[in-house]
Parts: structure tokens; sequence; C-alpha cells
């Protein structure tokens, strides 16, 4: 059964995730958006956006971490199983 992104319709699988919450001093005290899953251009779109409004010299990377290097070893992987994962030619 294919997901349809909520926000363009079109077919999504795992692509992206948004989620943002508002907390105290905002209009929208206690109040969360969730959209998920969308499409991956709209995530991309999203963090375009947020690094337009950014002062000079900083980056949305400032904020992003890599999973795939925090939840898998790789190093401990069988140069087989890298190739088989995508990972190495």
């Amino acid at each position: 059964m294919n997901k349809k992104c909520p926000i363009t319709n079109d077919d999504v699988i795992d692509d992206c995730h948004i989620r943002i919450e508002f907390g105290y001093g905002s209009d929208l005290d206690m109040t969360t958006y969730s959209f998920s899953p969308i499409h991956d251009e709209v995530g991309k779109k999203v963090l375009d956006y947020i690094q337009s409004l950014m002062p000079k010299g900083h980056s949305i990377d400032e904020f992003g971490s890599n999973m795939i290097d925090e939840d898998f070893d790789f190093q401990e992987w069988s140069q087989e199983n890298k190739r088989n994962h995508g990972l190495e030619d």
C-alpha cells in the first residue's frame, strides 16, 4: 500500500518527517504540528527556508546529525556486507 505525502500527495515510503513544537512565550504555546511521512522534497524546501532565515556565518548543518553514522558501526562490517548494502562498489 502506497502512502501519500499529506502536503504534495506524492507517494512516500519513509522519506521525511517534520515536527514543530511551540512552547512558553509563543502564542501557539503547547501546539505541536507533525507531518509524517512527507516527501523528501518538502523537507529539503523547509530546510532551505530555515537556512534563508539564518544569519550569515551560520548553517542548518549546525543542527543536523547523520543518524547512519550514529546508529551503525560500518567499520565492523565485512567488505561483502558493505557491497550488499550499497556502501561500496
